[in-house]
């Protein structure tokens, strides 16, 4: 397993060499932003690096509030609730509706903390294939009594596939069954895809909700996400109206008895967040090079989807041959994932490419070049 000596970026320092690098989530290319860092630095001695008590206690800090409010004005909401990691987002939301639905339906390809967190809510789970709305109504059909109320719970941005799950259909599902519920895990899609960056809802044009959640007609919609990804910093947040917040936040342990994130990772997450919101050319950089690079795939052969998302898997023939390439442009100084195993991928695996907003041309037909004289 490599070791990372550097924060991620376009090029990145891995077992001590440096590689071009295009691979995990840093999509804006935040995480190493001197802005950024120089905000940790400063609230590490400013405010040391934990508060050391719940948020009901005395935890609460300029920086953790800081991160509430930028992160409510950019997902365009009146607050918002900042956790200790964005894992745990599904879970607080599952539990937070468990008494507003009777049974819930899953993509089959849901990431773990969308299946672990749906479990807390301990009502039954039906699965329905992958992205697919008329199999969705199916099983809502064969499933839910009169009466009943169904949730969907699905990724937004599939992690390594780097679908979008086709809200708009399943809205059109759920708007059929009084109180019917979308809850999504979008930590892909924030700050990466959307015309604001705001995830999969911006996506298809559904507009926020002043009750919490979003709306899209008679079927309410709820998302969670995470700083740690596009935009740039650590930890889980949750936006709605300042009354739903306020409500989830006195219904969730996570806020009265979990730690919260660390302070200085609060002070840089706050800072990444202005970033992004003050520079939306960074968003508009990134879908340039996702068209550059998925554009250049097409031209080799290979299928890619024509969607902004900065997910690009690939499946070459087997997985011995997806290693082989895998390590031959690691030993060209390129890093790409070779993805042996994850939630919704084949036992053969998959090359996932990821592109950022801080990656050159340049640096892209580079990676194009060498892909090329492999496969």
């Amino acid at each position: 397993m490599p070791l990372m000596q550097s924060a991620p970026g376009p090029e990145t320092i891995l077992d001590g060499r440096r590689y071009l690098y295009f691979a995990g989530t840093g999509y804006l290319g935040l995480q190493g932003h001197p802005d950024v860092l120089k905000a940790a630095a400063d609230a590490v001695y400013q405010y040391g690096l934990s508060s050391a008590t719940s948020r009901t206690g005395f935890g609460n800090n300029p920086p953790t509030l800081e991160v509430e409010e930028r992160a409510a004005a950019y997902f365009g909401q009146e607050a918002a609730f900042y956790y200790i990691s964005g894992y745990v987002g599904n879970a607080i939301l599952a539990q937070w509706l468990r008494d507003q639905f009777d049974v819930a339906f899953l993509d089959e390809l849901a990431h773990y903390s969308v299946i672990e967190g749906l479990a807390m809510a301990q009502r039954p789970v039906i699965t329905f294939r992958h992205c697919d709305a008329d199999d969705l109504a199916a099983k809502v059909a064969a499933h839910l009594q009169p009466g009943q109320r169904p949730l969907v719970m699905s990724d937004g941005v599939f992690p390594s596939l780097g679908h979008i799950a086709p809200i708009p259909a399943y809205a059109e599902v759920m708007a059929r069954y009084p109180g019917g519920l979308i809850c999504l895990d979008d930590a892909h899609g924030g700050g990466a895809i959307g015309p604001a960056g705001r995830g999969t809802f911006d996506y298809f044009g559904l507009d926020g909700a002043p009750g919490g959640g979003r709306s899209a007609g008679p079927t309410g919609l709820y998302f969670s996400g995470t700083l740690s990804k596009a935009l740039g910093g650590q930890g889980g947040i949750i936006s709605g109206s300042r009354e739903w917040i306020d409500q989830l936040k006195a219904s969730s342990h996570y806020f009265n008895g979990a730690s919260q994130p660390a302070v200085p990772v609060a002070a840089a997450s706050a800072k990444a967040l202005e970033i992004v919101s003050n520079h939306p050319e960074l968003r508009q950089q990134l879908w340039d090079n996702v068209r550059r690079a998925k554009d250049g795939l097409g031209r080799m052969g290979l299928t890619v989807d024509d969607t902004p998302v900065p997910i690009i898997p690939l499946t070459i023939g087997s997985g011995n041959n997806m290693d082989r390439i895998q390590q031959s442009l690691m030993r060209q100084g390129i890093a790409i994932a070779y993805v042996r195993s994850y939630a919704g991928i084949s036992a053969e695996g998959l090359l996932r490419i990821a592109i950022f907003a801080t990656h050159t041309p340049e640096m892209i037909d580079r990676l194009l070049g060498e892909l090329g004289e492999n496969l």
